[in-house]
């Protein structure tokens, strides 16, 4: 047993942990704001809730930086006066007489002159005749009052030396004990010492070692910041006391945090006191749950009463940080609520399919992550001040072990507040195997329930939300899973013992463990080392994930169609039909009016399970049905879908509660996909293929789809032999694909998306001629201009497999049709505004129009048109700049801020990437006139501005100049 005192920090130690608990503040603000924001709020009650157990930690992480701020030693001081000492410990009936014989023992050996006092409540005749044997005091009493504290005040009252040694009967001395101790008392402002309470039975099992896994960061760095802040804690073993300090408080106070509340009076009575980091003792710590939740208990309730009523009344007599230390420690057992509300929060939002968060998951990451490695990296820094290395480390056990006691840490504060008492039992000492039924019923109830949840809510609806909530139960479910095995270890351990296979297996996994633990030990040590510079690197690189590319980024048609230059200003149709004379005019018009493949769909595309990850607004089976409703009303009977996707079961059940037939696209990869590598193609296959079998006995499905224009864009990037070469590769890849789908599913129509430009006659004379298998091409119309590339001699049969709604402004196609989307996205790494929604479930202009088409029953949208004045100055980076509202009524151009429009007016900065997709959107403000800052590489934005009223809304976009034309 080692009696060294830890070593103090250095400035250099001081400088490097205080730099990183300042950079750690900054990020948990950072965390704490970003989560704050109104655009995260998801289900409020759920919301709200997350929020109080944040704050909760936090403020218990700042409590913890707080005692690392300013971590001493006291200097080893050479004994130069004589005291005379009385060691006290106590023995209460049933406790073994092995473990009091041998602290007694080791007592009478401690070297410096003392006197020894057996504190004997069950006046054992045989602890009687021990003492007379090592020539110990024995003391017993009949008035047996205040517990523990009643029995040293009995003892006080029969002793007379100068300082008083409390040792509880499981704590066995070393020789040295008194040593680096008596020195300290030469200050006669020092009311008592307290040293390291340390165990010799930790490694027994799991609840001892998580017991003791507890205490380390307390015993080390906590406890050594207290001498900084005269706060040191005086715990119910270990401790020595000045008998005038003792005596000018009335003696040892009483209660069930009775070491607590005596450090308390002491301190409000001006005495100081000092914390010696070396291990002089080593006891037992509980070795059951019986043992560890009584205890747990006991401290709960006591600490709970003592912040109630003593601290109240010492209030006054405190220093300011013994009064911010004596009100928030007792809040530690605040945490039972916090587990509860923790395990509570993910079940209830697989029950009720709701979320507390609207953010993607990858933004979460981003501002959470410096935070938590804050946390990890300050708390292994400070473990070089740990009483010995193998209290370094994560302290996996203790930090699980404190999870499953969250219904005792609650049942502590409910006792305080109907002052039911609680009685004080000292601490059991023995092992021996025990029935914990009673005790596991709160964890086993929240394991059930938690089971529930998941098997319900991934059968409700199965998404990457409720999975992640399902993941995030399932933790929980292994937490209290770990209690009912920590719990039973020794029956485990017995039943080891007669199975010699099995003992020889767990040998060696411990054995490995052992090996793998000395690894351990010196990657922690590098760690250590370089604390500060990680935490610097994951802040910068948490900074650099956050900022946005500007050329990363590209968003294909399958993720969202691109935010275009457009205004919903009208413009003439024959603007955009071919000039060929009046006739090929008008039978342009009735095939854009009635497409001759899929007449009786009235369909859109549902594009809201795509990039799921990185979508701000959770999509929940709820929502997909909600959306099927709107849809249905809209007179929409036919939605297409790409996949495989995570979502493809919840959408085929809303589908067909809400009578919905399916369009199923497959997106097939771009050129740059397959350049370098054609085995990708054929992987592809394989994923489509298995898919159609897999679903090909769905009755909602009625045709299957190839989308993306992969053909035509091999322009792009192949020309001359090489081109030829390629278009003969991706068109046999087409007819092998086309071949399998027909035989996997050869009921069921098979399409192909092909872009409108100017090369799409050939294209589909083309692919027609050499895949005659392919039933239908799906014309891609994403602006006007491609209207005029459509043609009444195409000899195969087409729809529109994807229209812009502003294309068909003019002419509401009576069927054939999927309009581009159903709803704006606004995701991490996309912004589509191309939906008959917008991004906050408004309608627009033309999703009237749609309906009325198809029959449908929206509401009349009567909202003006709406256009961005911009200035007529140069937008120079830097320079804020106004832009006006326009508002057309009366048969002109109105300024929004001089009329009466009955419109809210909001505004928004798009961020584009160098291919025009919009990547990002943030609200500028509202009102119908917005100075704006220009930013940095102004090309690449644009503002949106959006005019509402009630549940519709109206909408311009533009650049933020006016592009110079030739």
């Amino acid at each position: 047993m080692s009696n060294n005192l830890i070593k103090a920090p250095t400035k250099l130690h001081l400088f490097y942990l205080r730099t990183m608990i300042l950079i750690g503040v900054f990020c948990m603000l950072f965390f704490i704001h970003s989560l704050l924001n109104k655009s995260v709020i998801g289900y409020q009650p759920l919301y709200w809730l997350l929020i109080s157990t944040f704050v909760y930690t936090f403020f218990k992480i700042l409590y913890e930086w707080y005692h690392y701020w300013a971590i001493s030693v006291p200097p080893e001081l050479p004994i130069t006066k004589q005291y005379t000492v009385d060691i006290f410990t106590t023995f209460c009936a049933g406790e073994p007489y092995e473990m009091i014989v041998e602290t007694l023992t080791a007592i009478q050996a401690i070297r410096y002159p003392h006197q020894t006092f057996l504190c004997d409540e069950a006046n054992d005749p045989y602890l009687k005749s021990v003492c007379e044997k090592l020539g110990v005091h024995h003391v017993t009493r009949t008035k047996k009052i205040n517990a523990k504290a009643g029995n040293i005040n009995n003892a006080l009252a029969r002793s007379s030396g100068e300082l008083c040694v409390i040792l509880d009967p499981d704590h066995v001395p070393v020789p040295e004990f008194l040593d680096p101790i008596i020195a300290h008392f030469d200050n006669p402002e020092i009311g008592y010492v307290q040293i390291v309470q340390a165990y010799y039975n930790q490694q027994i099992g799991w609840i001892a070692k998580g017991a003791a896994q507890q205490t380390y960061q307390f015993y080390g760095p906590m406890m050594m910041c207290m001498n900084s802040y005269g706060t040191v804690q005086a715990i119910g073993a270990n401790c020595t006391f000045r008998r005038t300090a003792l005596e000018s408080i009335g003696g040892h106070a009483a209660g069930l945090a009775e070491d607590m509340h005596t450090a308390m009076q002491l301190h409000a009575r001006n005495w100081k006191s000092v914390y010696v980091p070396a291990v002089l003792t080593r006891g037992l710590v509980p070795a059951t749950l019986s043992a560890y939740y009584k205890q747990q208990l006991k401290w709960s309730r006591g600490v709970f009463e003592l912040l109630v009523t003593s601290y109240v009344k010492l209030f006054r007599k405190f220093s300011w940080r013994q009064k911010l230390h004596y009100g928030l420690l007792p809040l530690f057992y605040l945490s039972g609520f916090v587990f509860l509300i923790n395990f509570s929060i993910p079940v209830i939002s697989l029950f009720m399919d709701v979320f507390p968060l609207r953010m993607d998951f990858s933004e979460f990451l981003i501002i959470s992550i410096p935070f938590i490695t804050s946390v990890i990296l300050i708390r292994h820094f400070v473990q070089q001040w740990v009483m010995e290395d193998k209290e370094r480390g994560f302290h996996v056990v203790g930090g699980l072990l404190l999870i499953g006691t969250w219904w005792v840490f609650i049942l502590g504060f409910i006792y305080t507040l109907i002052r039911k008492d609680v009685p004080y039992i000292a601490t059991p000492k023995d092992v021996r195997d025990e029935k914990n039924f009673r005790y596991n019923l709160p964890n086993i109830f929240v394991l059930l329930v938690s089971i529930a949840a998941i098997a319900y809510g991934l059968y409700s609806d199965w998404s990457p939300f409720t999975l992640f909530m399902a993941g995030i139960v399932s933790l929980n479910c292994m937490f209290m899973i770990f209690m009912l095995m920590a719990s039973s270890e020794l029956k485990f351990q017995a039943y080891l013992d007669k199975h010699t296979t099995l003992f020889s297996i767990v040998s060696q996994l411990q054995n490995f463990k052992r090996q793998f633990w000395l690894l351990r030990r010196k990657v922690y040590g590098g760690i250590r080392k370089i604390s500060l510079l990680l935490t610097v690197l994951v802040v910068c690189l948490s900074i650099y994930a956050s900022q946005d590319s500007d050329d990363a980024t590209v968003v294909d048609i399958k993720r969202g169609s691109q935010a275009l230059y457009r205004s919903t200003q009208k413009q003439p149709l024959a603007d955009t039909l071919i000039n060929a004379g009046e006739q090929d005019a008008n039978d342009q018009k009735q095939l854009l009016a009635t497409p001759s493949f899929f007449s009786s769909v009235k369909g859109v595309i549902y594009s809201k399970g795509n990039y799921w990850y990185k979508n701000i607004a959770p999509l929940t089976k709820k929502t997909i049905i909600n959306d099927f409703d709107e849809m249905r009303k809209a007179g929409i009977n036919t939605i297409k879908i790409y996949g495989p996707n995570i979502y493809d079961h919840s959408i085929f059940d809303a589908a067909e509660q809400k009578n919905l037939k399916i369009h199923y696209s497959f997106w097939l990869p771009a050129p740059p996909s397959f350049m370098n590598d054609t085995s990708y193609l054929k992987a592809q296959s394989g994923i489509i293929l298995e898919t159609i079998n897999k679903n090909k006995l769905n009755h909602n499905i009625s045709a299957w789809n190839l989308g993306n224009s992969g053909y035509q864009q091999l322009t792009q990037f192949y020309y001359g032999p090489q081109l030829q070469g390629a278009q003969k590769h991706y068109i046999n890849f087409l007819k092998s694909i086309v071949k399998e789908i027909k035989l996997a599913d050869p009921s069921r129509p098979l399409t192909l998306d092909l872009l409108s430009s100017p090369t799409l006659g050939v294209t589909i004379h083309m692919l027609h001629e050499q895949i005659p298998e392919i039933d239908a091409f799906g014309l891609i119309i994403n602006k006007k201009q491609a209207l005029k590339f459509i043609k009444p001699d195409f000899n195969a049969p087409c729809f529109f497999s994807s229209a812009d709604p502003y294309a068909f402004a003019h002419v509401q196609p009576s069927g054939g049709t999927f309009y581009a989307n159903w709803q704006d996205q606004q995701s991490g790494t996309a912004i589509t505004l191309d939906g008959l929604i917008d991004i906050w479930g408004r309608n627009k202009p033309y999703l009237y129009n749609i309906s009325r088409s198809w029959h449908g029953s929206i509401t009349k949208h009567n909202l003006p048109h709406i256009k961005i004045l911009k200035p007529a100055l140069t937008t120079t980076p830097g320079a804020s700049l106004p832009y006006h509202a326009l508002v057309y009524s009366s048969n002109k151009w109105n300024i929004a801020a001089h009329s009466e429009t009955g419109l809210e007016f909001e505004w928004y900065l798009v961020k584009t990437d160098s291919w025009g997709n919009a990547i990002d959107l943030k609200k500028l403000g509202s009102g119908p006139t917005m100075y704006v800052t220009i930013p940095q590489n102004n090309d690449r934005y644009r503002i949106y501005l959006v005019g509402v009223k009630g549940n519709n809304e109206t909408e311009d976009y533009t650049t933020l100049n006016t592009p110079l034309q030739n």
